[in-house]
């Protein structure tokens, strides 16, 4: 199982996190199962309609998740951890979603105003 994990600004478009989500797809290699997000990015419409269009879930992680899963996070943005509390908001949110034995395919990869990074789950589903 694979999830892509997002962070974005607020107001990005639906396409440009589709967009992102397809270069990041390519960069890596991956084919994913669902996408992820913080709480904080919860009522960000523009993720919903991108998973909508997919076909595929998408998960609002757990305040608690998340925060655990912060620290296993590849890489570190200030600005994230002073508005999210976790230094990768689409590291964090990929690894919470599959819990505590998942890990990340590949540090973050930011793409205009948007953040994507796969975990995988380690099984074969």
């Amino acid at each position: 199982m694979i999830v892509a994990g997002i962070g974005c600004r607020k107001g990005v478009s639906p396409e440009a996190v589709l967009a992102a989500l397809a270069q990041a797809s390519a960069k890596f290699g991956v084919a994913f199962d669902f996408i992820a997000t913080a709480p904080i990015k919860a009522d960000e419409p523009a993720l919903l309609e991108a998973a909508t269009r997919l076909g595929m879930a998408f998960v609002v992680v757990a305040q608690a998740d998340f925060e655990a899963a912060a620290n296993r996070a590849l890489t570190r943005s200030e600005l994230s951890s002073k508005y999210a509390g976790s230094p990768s908001v689409s590291e964090a949110a990929a690894l919470a979603a599959l819990g505590e034995a998942s890990k990340l395919i590949a540090p973050r990869m930011i793409v205009g105003d948007i953040t994507v990074a796969f975990a995988t789950s380690g099984d074969k589903t």
